[in-house]
């Protein structure tokens, strides 16, 4: 009877889970659905006893410093209520982090199946609308669009492409092994997503769709153990271009679409301008983390007695308002999570081939971020939960079986 009862309240679990990733596109105001049912699954799945990872400890250590030195700076700074916001939202995304990890680390074939699906049907919701609004043929088409280019219903454009690179990913993964339909099924829906993150006209998901492809590609080259695996896995990453560059070839010839990926492909008045241009205010957030080593506070970078606006460089918003400590636990997070998970990417395993895309979209977010602030992006701390929740749940299982050096 007991068992029955863990068996109805996990599978009741997946379905939440399910629900809340399939809201995950719906965030053009907030708190977004995506928040407040997030913050109830919290209190909800740690209350049914939804136990944390004990191998969380190094990555939990330096994201805690990290949260800690953005406190520190915020109570330091000229109008401390200016970080409440922030602080709160990186606060909560830090929570779903671990409560990502928790879920996966308890079935990750099984959970990741479920997280995906809803990734799914909100990445498609979302094209499906940007397409709509960008047609023109719904009502109100200027909630989802900016200035000609796709929002969805994001804030802004160069979040929703970025939303739509793992899910992309995922199909290409799910390629390897699946049936006649549903390979169909898939490369339409890569097709549909391409479009959607081209219509974005956002360079950076541009860069990063781009590069996680390649890399992707790349590492599922390096992993095949035979020459016939290697040799199918090269004809579908050839097939995958192909499919790429005559899509591309078809939707760039529409008037309205090339001379907006034309103008696009420049560099921008706001890249360029010279007192508040990208690349200027980089420079002088810069100058000013040198002498700040405590940071600024979280969220003050907006302040017009600081910058007026972020600094599109997530690496450079973090060295600012959280200083130096904050930055360093920060980055050694990342590097830490990028060494322990490209060496599970080379663990075979039946979730080889989605880990390994979830890896090379990581890189390219990352690679993203150079140019822009992900720092409160909702898709980047799931991406980074799903790295750590199967490298956990092996770890366990090998020390079970009496591996206790287990590696990574």
């Amino acid at each position: 009877m007991e068992r029955a009862v863990t068996v109805t309240r996990y599978n009741f679990s997946l379905v939440l889970l399910w629900l809340l990733m399939a809201v995950s596109s719906i965030v053009f105001f907030e708190p977004a659905p995506y928040d407040l049912l997030g913050i109830a699954l919290l209190l909800v799945f740690f209350g049914l006893g939804l136990r944390i990872p004990a191998g969380l400890g190094t990555a939990g250590y330096l994201l805690g410093i990290f949260l800690l030195a953005n406190f520190i700076a915020s109570a330091l700074a000229p109008d401390p209520a200016a970080s409440f916001r922030s602080l709160a939202v990186r606060t909560y995304m830090l929570a779903f982090w671990i409560l990502f990890i928790s879920l996966i680390y308890e079935d990750p074939r099984r959970v990741l199946r479920v997280l995906f699906s809803g990734y799914m049907v909100a990445a498609i919701i979302a094209v499906t609308a940007g397409v709509l609004g960008y047609y023109r043929l719904v009502p109100y088409t200027e909630q989802l669009l900016e200035f000609g280019r796709v929002r969805s219903l994001f804030k802004d454009p160069n979040v929703y492409g970025p939303f739509l690179v793992p899910v992309a990913l995922y199909a290409v993964a799910r390629l390897e092994g699946a049936s006649h339909m549903k390979k169909f099924f898939l490369t339409g829906a890569f097709g549909f997503l391409m479009f959607g993150i081209l219509i974005s006209f956002s360079r950076g998901s541009w860069l990063n769709l781009a590069i996680a492809l390649f890399l992707y590609f790349l590492l599922r080259l390096l992993t095949q153990r035979s020459r016939r695996l290697r040799r199918r896995m090269l004809l579908q990453g050839s097939a995958v271009a192909a499919l790429a560059v005559l899509f591309l070839g078809w939707a760039i010839n529409t008037d309205s679409i090339q001379s907006m990926v034309e103008r696009r492909a420049k560099l921008q008045y706001y890249d360029l301008a010279e007192e508040r241009g990208r690349f200027n205010r980089q420079l002088t957030v810069i100058k000013r983390a040198l002498v700040r080593p405590v940071g600024i506070g979280a969220g003050q970078s907006t302040q017009e007695y600081n910058f007026g606006k972020e600094p599109h460089n997530i690496y450079l918003q973090v060295l600012i308002e959280a200083g130096w400590i904050g930055a360093l636990a920060f980055y050694g997070f990342l590097l830490l999570t990028l060494w322990k998970s490209i060496q599970f990417v080379f663990q075979p395993s039946e979730l080889q081939a989605v880990y390994t895309a979830v890896f090379a979209c990581v890189v390219g977010l990352l690679s993203q971020s150079l140019f822009v602030d992900s720092t409160h992006w909702r898709h980047m701390y799931l991406l980074l939960a799903v790295l750590w929740g199967p490298l956990l749940a092996w770890k366990t299982e090998l020390r079970s079986t009496g591996w206790a050096d287990a590696k990574p």
